[in-house]
């Protein structure tokens, strides 16, 4: 009970305090090492293009690779970029991916009160609260679904609050909020640190385990 009562007011804090992109906008890029059941396996990296106005360009590019026996017999690359208008609102997402040879893709477009969603796993109008599932935005925690950033697939997720924790990386220590979130074939967990707001690391569970560990990060002046 007390762990659903601190949710809900960080919440609230959440909403009170610029409930879109706006208050990420001291984020210039982050950069996170990809470790699978361990082991290394990849990149991901997230650049900032800031607009004068408040609007934002965010630029996502994954690459990853499974081996066994030293040898690669999985490969993996995408590359998305989400655009968000002055508001702080999504006006634009598309992403291409390579998933071991199989072409996989996402667009969506802002048109009026409604996306337009074009993707592998689903296509047509969506009217309802989401956020990509690039997990940058901390308003991920926020909102009761997410739409993959690779094939367009739409998840209903269910997010809870697991606890604070002081979080150790890159010789700094980071205040952070851990976050689980699941839902259809989704098991995630996410740390948020409380004073920028971006994520400092990810856990993923499927087919085996995966760690989203921060390697760099740069902040606007």
């Amino acid at each position: 009970m007390r762990q659903l009562i601190v949710f809900f007011i960080i919440l609230l804090n959440f909403e009170q305090a610029d409930a879109h992109v706006g208050h990420n906008k001291n984020l210039r890029s982050l950069s996170f090492d990809i470790y699978r059941n361990g082991a290394y396996a990849g990149f991901h990296t997230i650049d900032f293009n800031w607009g004068k106005d408040g609007s934002v360009e965010v630029k996502n590019v994954i690459e990853f690779g499974v081996k066994k026996l030293g040898i690669t017999f999985y490969k993996y690359q995408s590359v998305g970029t989400e655009t968000y208008n002055a508001a702080g609102k999504l006006v634009n997402f598309n992403s291409n991916t390579d998933d071991n040879g199989k072409p996989k893709f996402c667009n969506i477009d802002l048109k009026k009160d409604k996306y337009e969603v074009n993707g592998t796993k689903f296509k047509g109008e969506f009217k309802k609260s989401f956020l990509i599932s690039s997990y940058w935005n901390h308003d991920i925690v926020t909102v009761p679904y997410q739409l993959s950033g690779i094939t367009c697939k739409v998840t209903e997720q269910k997010v809870s609050f697991i606890k604070e924790e002081d979080f150790k990386k890159l010789d700094q220590t980071f205040k952070t909020r851990i976050f689980d979130i699941k839902g259809k074939d989704l098991d995630t967990q996410v740390w948020f640190d409380q004073k920028t707001r971006m994520i400092v690391h990810q856990v993923l569970h499927r087919k085996g385990k995966w760690e989203y560990k921060l390697k760099s990060y740069k902040l606007n002046k």
